[in-house]
């Protein structure tokens, strides 16, 4: 039995020895080969961000919620909308009339590709808040995105 095992065991070695011999890669050929197939070579610059991007969607241009700490900076950017775009940000703002009815009161708090926001501004600290950016092309073709703004405080 101690023969058999024994005897098992070489050709066991002998087998992994040949196949290994048997492979006319190295592992660093093996990796160089992956890495050329599926990675390109050198530092490739990302693709800008427009509205004339492939994956570019109107309604993903702000999240869905904003959340902004009191007395901090936050710095929004729209997509590109190429050359003689205009931007404008909006701030809508829960608010009640003389009679205590509530409306949302609107203010224009950007006209930058780049929003760069102290909070809490004009948004109030209690209770929800909009903020509307709207991209338009110098064709006068417009995208607008909504997102909910509340404003955390410590």
């Amino acid at each position: 039995m101690k023969k058999v095992l024994h005897y098992v065991l070489i050709i066991s070695i002998i087998s992994l020895a040949l196949s290994i011999s048997a492979c006319s890669n190295s592992y660093n050929e093996m990796i160089d080969g992956f890495n050329k197939k599926y990675f390109k070579k050198g530092y490739l610059p990302p693709e800008p961000y427009t509205t004339s991007s492939k994956d570019f969607k109107e309604g993903e241009m702000l999240d869905e919620i904003i959340s902004m700490k009191d007395d901090s900076l936050t710095i929004l950017t729209a997509p590109d909308g190429g050359e003689e775009s205009t931007y404008e940000w909006k701030a809508l703002v829960p608010k009640k009339d003389k009679n205590g009815k509530d409306y949302m009161d609107s203010a224009v708090i950007g006209n930058e590709r780049t929003l760069s926001y102290k909070a809490p501004g004009i948004f109030n600290s209690d209770k929800e808040n909009k903020l509307v950016v709207t991209v338009t092309e110098k064709s006068g073709r417009q995208f607008t995105d909504t997102a909910k703004v509340f404003i955390e405080i410590e």
